[in-house]
């Protein structure tokens, strides 16, 4: 499809516009941040994908500390040679994690196998999901499953019931062709099941339907070898960092 990884950087964060405070959200050449201003360091992201340390201080360190809200930095590609700076402030890393991209099949889609497009009124059910399933506080779930998810255009929150308990969700954003999955989540009870593999098979089956011609993330931990499975593929590693205080318990 002719995009490269400094392309699908800005798209991802161009993406985060559906979890993000708009007067929050801002993406340039060099970098990006989104930051819900919520108390949740995976709601508040900033990423620096250039080699100065200027740019990663003035476009992603300041703009953080002038949140005042935990928060998380990720270098990826030539935003790793200025991680110095990073450390010189008492930055530490806290892993590193996968961008990844799944190119839409020339042959048949898989078939969609449960789930679809969430409601206005199933929207608090994902919200409860998302907080039990990651601990996240009121405000920080609402962030990951807005309202706006279902007004804005191209956005969803799909989710898949298990006769009548929401078991699994995702929102998606379709952003220059692409299909941005953020916020996936099975409940801790029910997985190993299948039920995330259902969800996005059914969400990506549509979604392509509707032209999309590929699907990217920035995959967890617990949640690369699923998107492996579907046939996802890694791009480039980004590295995380953060204050310690923030992050005790991270990952």
């Amino acid at each position: 499809m002719g995009i490269g990884p400094l392309d699908l950087w800005r798209t991802l964060g161009s993406s985060a516009r559906l979890w993000a405070a708009p007067d929050l959200h801002v993406v340039t050449s060099d970098s990006w941040v989104a930051f819900s201003g919520e108390k949740n360091v995976n709601y508040n992201l900033a990423c620096c994908h250039a080699a100065s340390p200027t740019v990663l201080v003035e476009q992603c360190l300041q703009p953080v500390l002038e949140l005042g809200q935990p928060a998380i930095i990720m270098l990826a590609g030539s935003g790793l040679a200025a991680a110095q700076a990073l450390a010189d402030a008492h930055w530490v890393t806290v892993g590193a994690l996968p961008l990844m991209t799944l190119r839409k099949p020339t042959g048949p889609l898989p078939s969609g196998t449960g789930g679809s497009a969430l409601t206005k009124h199933e929207l608090p059910l994902a919200r409860e999901l998302l907080a039990t399933t990651y601990g996240l506080d009121e405000g920080s779930a609402m962030a990951a499953a807005p309202d706006r998810a279902l007004e804005d255009a191209g956005t969803a929150v799909w989710g898949l019931f298990d006769q009548d308990r929401l078991v699994s969700c995702a929102t998606t954003v379709v952003e220059d062709g692409w299909v941005a999955l953020w916020s996936m989540a099975t409940r801790p009870d029910s997985q190993g099941h299948g039920y995330g593999r259902r969800l996005l098979q059914t969400a990506l089956r549509q979604e392509f339907d509707n032209g999309a011609t590929g699907s990217l993330l920035h995959s967890s931990v617990a949640g690369e070898k699923l998107y492996r499975s579907l046939g996802y593929e890694v791009v480039e590693y980004w590295q995380l960092w953060s204050r310690p205080r923030w992050v005790i318990g991270y990952a």
